[in-house]
């Protein structure tokens, strides 16, 4: 395998309730569902997403080999992606109604980003390339 035979990355979260989840990132986040599959109590067991090229895919926690099962939630990683527009997709959420947990602001990496927390508290950031990096004094950019 070559470097450039990996085409994309997926997040693949672990949540308690994937139909929340598939909820709040349909109607507040406008992401479409590229597939779903329930489990024998008709709920979601998992959900793929998709907001243009960028997709997601959330499950119902899986029992390990040893019984355990994984907690969900907790904020083990937060989610970055890219948008054509940031000002207008930001005006289109606030539209919405949807509560932006972090305003537009031009980051010092040359982001311009806003972030919406999902009902599980991961931290999804929107962002677009802006302008160069200009590292506050005692960062060093490598």
């Amino acid at each position: 395998m070559t470097n450039e035979s990996v085409r994309a990355a997926m997040p693949f979260i672990t949540v308690d309730s994937v139909d929340n989840v598939h909820n709040f990132y349909t109607s507040e986040l406008g992401f479409t569902r590229v597939m779903g599959v329930a489990g024998q109590d008709g709920q979601l067991n998992m959900v793929t997403l998709a907001l243009g090229g960028a997709r997601i895919m959330f499950a119902r926690p899986r029992g390990k080999i040893d019984g355990t099962q994984p907690s969900a939630g907790k904020r083990p990683v937060d989610i970055y992606l890219e948008v054509a527009d940031v000002d207008a997709y930001h005006a289109q959420l606030k539209k919405r109604s949807v509560n932006i947990s972090d305003p537009l602001t031009l980051q010092w990496w040359g982001d311009k980003t806003f972030k919406v927390t999902d009902p599980y508290g991961y931290e999804i950031w929107f962002y677009q390339k802006i302008g160069e990096p200009k590292p506050p004094q005692g960062i060093k950019i490598v």
